[in-house]
């Protein structure tokens, strides 16, 4: 970095809107000859960007719902207002008063639209808002914002940003959580989807600001953290890295983009100081500029000429940038050294192509082929009929599958009426398997009066002096059977227990 940057000292005008009032937010409007401030009591006030003289009256709902958010649109002229009671509003200010062209109604759980964004790419056709519930609603301009597509799925417990992509096609939201959420918006703002949630940080640190932003290799997605780091995370398949260079050692409340090259970033924090960042070095580009109080929020010129910051204690900063940030920008070589005139690197993709995105389309089921369309040269029917009829592809993991008896019905019956009929404590099985022990068989029969009768199996001396099994653990009543073709069924349906083989 060039010696002559830590010298370098940007224009500043101080600019006292209001006595223990915290600015909330600030943004450039009419082709950044006037600036608007939102105060903490709900009042905006429009001033002159030369002088911050005040233009008119302060605005305020009528109807007593706070402000708390604003954005201005792409033309200049309106300015569209998030309330604390969930309404969304479209303001025209002609000079001297404002007035609402525009309001929706009030959110259906009551929650605070915390912060509101126009569309660029069309000419702010929509306007996107994020709510504390964690909610998010696009509003069509053209129908007075009537009819908005909403989403409850974010992922996040609330949402104080909210940003579009260039391309209009995505939607940026942060809220004070380790993550943030991209979402996807199908069609004319027919349907919002979510694309992405995108881990940044553990805690107990949180994301506190986020917007998109571009670097020499593509797009990314810039994140300021309560800790006062600032990572950068390329996409689609990077990681989140830290910029280079003394940072901030408070929360970052505020990350705002340049607009004219998109190189340049400006983060505030509650140290109290606003930093340059070049996004193509990803490090600092100067020293940090002190405030009073703690910055609050921070906004770039369209032009990217003036940076806007507000404070806690109810005062705006304007720093003028034009000829600071041309000469503080690092002008070191591929090598590192410092060549004083090397030209910076130029970007080496379009800064307009699609953003990409993490949805994948849906699989169409895979059917197998028809019957009624067999290959060519073999007939429908008779021998080759299932030559054609092949198993569905199944994408996935093959579940393991147990070998399973088939029994005809005679014998299934055979053993079910067996089964009622036998009771059956221990089966002991002679090595080798040649035979099988019953043990403890007792026959249960009904007499004709229906009461049970239990006659008990043949004793179990008689059966080891014909067989000459020895020292095998059984009981009284033990039988020894040979393994037929039906002692082999029962054993495999069940109905008779199979123990271990004894030693």
């Amino acid at each position: 970095m060039s010696s002559r940057t830590n010298k370098l000292v940007p224009g500043k005008l101080v600019i006292k809107v209001n006595h223990d009032k915290q600015v909330l937010t600030i943004a450039f409007l009419f082709k950044d000859q006037h600036f608007i401030v939102c105060l903490h009591d709900g009042r905006l006030q429009v001033r002159e960007a030369k002088t911050g003289k005040l233009l008119g009256d302060p605005w305020q709902n009528t109807e007593g719902s706070q402000i708390c958010a604003i954005d201005v649109s792409p033309d200049g002229g309106r300015v569209a207002t998030g309330s604390k009671d969930g309404k969304i509003g479209v303001w025209k200010w002609n000079g001297r008063t404002a007035k609402i062209i525009a309001e929706s109604k009030k959110h259906s759980h009551g929650a605070a639209a915390n912060c509101v964004c126009w569309s660029q790419h069309d000419g702010g056709a929509y306007i996107a808002s994020g709510f504390d519930d964690g909610s998010v609603a696009v509003w069509p301009v053209s129908s007075g914002l009537k009819n908005p597509t909403s989403t409850d799925d974010t992922r996040l417990r609330h949402i104080h940003a909210i940003s579009y992509s260039h391309d209009g096609t995505q939607l940026l939201v942060s809220g004070y959580d380790r993550e943030i959420s991209r979402l996807t918006i199908n069609g004319k703002a027919q349907e919002i989807q979510l694309d992405e949630v995108i881990k940044i940080c553990n805690n107990p640190n949180h994301v506190s600001s986020a917007t998109w932003a571009m670097t020499t290799d593509g797009h990314a997605i810039v994140t300021g953290l309560t800790d006062g780091k600032i990572t950068i995370l390329e996409l689609p398949e990077g990681q989140p890295s830290e910029l280079e260079g003394p940072g901030h050692s408070d929360l970052v409340c505020a990350v705002a983009l340049s607009l004219p090259n998109k190189r340049v970033l400006a983060s505030a924090s509650y140290d109290r100081t606003l930093l340059f960042w070049d996004l193509g070095t990803k490090r600092t580009i100067c020293q940090p500029l002190q405030h009073s109080a703690d910055v609050t929020c921070a906004a770039f010129a369209t032009n990217g000429t003036l940076v806007a910051t507000g404070t806690c204690d109810g005062e705006v900063y304007l720093w003028d940038v034009a000829d600071f940030l041309s000469n503080a920008m690092p002008t070191d070589d591929a090598n590192g050294r410092d060549g004083g005139t090397t030209a910076r690197p130029s970007l080496n993709f379009d800064p307009n192509s699609p953003i990409p995105t993490r949805q994948r389309e849906a699989r169409q089921p895979l059917v197998p082929p028809s019957l009624d369309t067999p290959k060519s040269g073999k007939p429908r029917y008779g021998g080759d009929f299932f030559d054609d009829v092949r198993p569905a592809v199944v994408d996935g993991p093959i579940p393991s599958v147990s070998r399973r008896f088939s029994i005809s019905r005679p014998i299934k019956v055979a053993a079910s009426r067996m089964q009622q009929t036998l009771r059956v404590s221990r089966i002991q099985i002679e090595r080798p398997l040649t035979n099988v022990y019953l043990g403890d068989i007792q026959e249960e029969r009904q007499n004709h009066h229906g009461q049970h009768q239990v006659t008990s199996g043949i004793p179990l001396t008689t059966f080891e002096q014909q067989s000459g099994v020895t020292n095998e653990l059984a009981t009284r009543g033990a039988v020894l059977i040979r393994r037929t073709r039906l002692v082999n069924a029962l054993l495999r349906m069940g109905c008779i227990p199979q123990y271990p083989e004894v030693d």
